[in-house]
């Protein structure tokens, strides 16, 4: 794709020495050149092309933004108030939202899995759990009808289970060992 871009810039400089023929042989200045190849770019058929070319996912692919310049953009971009603004509108579509959350649903991932092992972090964690108002709103929801009933449900789920059956039998089995002996 990007010998595409290429090749239409090679035939567009081409054709501008070309048809820049006015009888001698001299060779058109750069800035004669650059002059023709913008003026053949800002043509009809040539914001045609350049659209045509930037809707093609090879060369999209092909523009990769480790690019320093890019990357510097970037960042002054987001840091700027306007740059925050735009951000701020753009995240206010749950379509770009959602869409940006997707594409960075593995790396936030792994940066919180990174972040749990942080000693500073969890300390941090603890004293957010730990605040007054948060607990309150954990007291509250534990004395909800819907939590209890789920509470409810899960524990017979573990009891109906056969690992929780096994070690209540070898519970019981021990504690009558021992009334046994103790009976003796």
């Amino acid at each position: 794709m990007v010998r595409k871009i290429v090749l239409i810039l090679a035939i567009l400089l081409l054709a501008g020495q070309v048809g820049c023929g006015n009888g001698d042989s001299s060779q058109p200045s750069y800035q004669e050149n650059k002059r023709m190849v913008l003026d053949m770019l800002k043509t009809d058929d040539g914001k045609k092309t350049l659209r045509e070319l930037f809707q093609d996912r090879e060369l999209r692919d092909a523009v990769v933004l480790d690019d320093p310049v890019v990357k510097k953009t970037i960042i002054e971009t987001l840091t700027t108030e306007q740059g925050k603004k735009i951000w701020s509108e753009l995240l206010k579509d749950p379509g770009f939202s959602a869409q940006l959350a997707k594409t960075m649903e593995r790396e936030n991932a792994q940066l919180l899995s990174k972040m749990m092992k942080d000693p500073s972090y969890q300390a941090m964690m603890m004293d957010i759990l730990k605040a007054p108002e948060l607990q309150n709103q954990y007291l509250a929801l534990l004395k909800t009808k819907s939590f209890r009933e789920q509470i409810a449900t899960e524990m017979q789920e573990a009891m109906a289970g056969p690992f929780f059956k096994k070690q209540m039998m070898d519970a019981l089995s021990e504690t009558l060992k021992k009334q046994g002996e103790k009976n003796k």
